[in-house]
């Protein structure tokens, strides 16, 4: 019996479920990711991860939903922390490291259609306000065009920038366009309602991990979504989210802020 005791000890350590390598963050800012009215894990970034975990043979994970600048406070302390849908900027590049491309999106300036201010370079930002979210790519780019934060109004929710915007307590919102339209549906307005003012940039939308992450265990996360991208299921998945992605067409074009 003595004997038999550390076999069966070595037996329940290789047949116990393995810890997970990472934390999973992320935020209430659907299409891509979001709860439930039950509050389940829901959107095209949830979904694909989904995907990538039963590729690796891995179960699913918790996903902790919290305000975005919580989230990505975390993911530069901890060091087992993912942030998603975390938009891939050169800026960004560098602090992080990633698992791309859950999707591809444009940062933009949106305005209410009836009074939106003509935009044409950073100067015409100088009399404005705009709405923000805490820690999104739209309030860091702008920042990192030389705009004051004194220029902009800055909230926890992508919800509550787009009810700024709605109320005309702002002129414009900056951040992801696909999110801040999609957020103004909910709310009961039409894409008609409002317009793209300017470009701030283009990316990838990625999952993100602290510099200090394991760096293997991340690649095996790439290849399962290499692998995910190439499937069937793959396809329907990015059939179903369509519709939320699709941008109206401007003429003349949209003028890039650099």
């Amino acid at each position: 019996m003595r004997r038999l005791l550390p076999a069966l000890a070595c037996f329940a350590l290789l047949v116990a479920p393995q810890a997970s390598a990472f934390i999973y963050y992320s935020e209430q800012n659907m299409p891509l990711n979001g709860q439930d009215k039950n509050g389940q894990p829901v959107g095209l970034a949830v979904e694909l991860l989904r995907l990538m975990w039963r590729e690796m043979g891995e179960p699913e994970q918790p996903i902790h939903f919290l305000p975005w600048a919580r989230g990505w406070y975390l993911l530069t302390q901890q060091q087992e922390a993912v942030l998603f849908t975390t938009a891939h900027t050169k800026e960004r590049d560098p602090h992080f490291l990633w698992v791309c491309p859950i999707s591809h999106s444009r940062v933009s300036l949106v305005g209410r259609k009836k009074d939106a201010p003509k935009v044409a370079s950073t100067e015409d930002l100088a009399k404005l306000q705009i709405g923000v979210m805490q820690a999104d790519v739209g309030e860091q780019l702008l920042l990192n065009r030389g705009v004051s934060p004194s220029n902009m109004m800055s909230v926890e929710r992508m919800e509550q920038v787009v009810r700024q915007l709605i109320m005309a307590r702002t002129d414009l919102v900056a951040g992801n366009e696909v999110m801040l339209r999609h957020q103004a549906r909910e709310l009961g307005f039409p894409n008609e309602d409002f317009v793209t003012v300017a470009i701030l940039e283009e990316q990838d939308n990625c999952f993100a991990f602290n510099l200090a992450a394991d760096k293997q265990q991340i690649a095996h996360l790439q290849q399962a979504l290499d692998k995910v991208r190439e499937g069937d299921e793959y396809k329907q998945l990015m059939a179903r989210y369509q519709q939320f992605s699709i941008l109206p067409e401007t003429n003349p074009p949209i003028p890039r802020l650099e």
